[in-house]
Parts: structure tokens; sequence; C-alpha cells
């Protein structure tokens, strides 16, 4: 027996400044151009890309040995 989890299943959201409906994978909104505000969704147990250091939730490195 095979165990498969749901797939999650995307509907279309709201922009966030003038209410109208964005569909699932837009990186603007239709109606006025704004950003898509929606996070990145992934597969369970696919990690997240890294984040490019000095971006705001980046590790930072250890600092450097003193001499």
């Amino acid at each position: 027996m095979c165990f498969r989890p749901p797939a999650a299943v995307e509907s279309p959201t709201n922009c966030l400044k003038c209410g109208a409906e964005v569909p699932v994978g837009a990186a603007r909104c239709p109606s006025c151009g704004a950003a898509s505000q929606v996070p990145a969704v992934h597969a369970p147990g696919v990690p997240a890309a890294p984040k490019a250091p000095g971006a705001p939730g980046a590790p930072t490195p250890p600092p450097a040995p003193r001499a």
C-alpha cells in the first residue's frame, strides 16, 4: 500500500491593494498591477530554497577567528 499525502489545493486570492481576484501563480494583480503578496507554497518534504546572504531571515556566518 502506498501512502500519498493529499495535494495542496490552491485557489485564487484577493489583491491586498484593490481587492480584485488574483489567479493562482500570478505575479501581479490583473486589475491594479500590484505585486502579489502570496507566499510561495512548497511541496511537503521538499526544502525551501536557501535565502541569499544578507537577506532578512538568512543565517549569519560565524565571526572570523581572531589572530
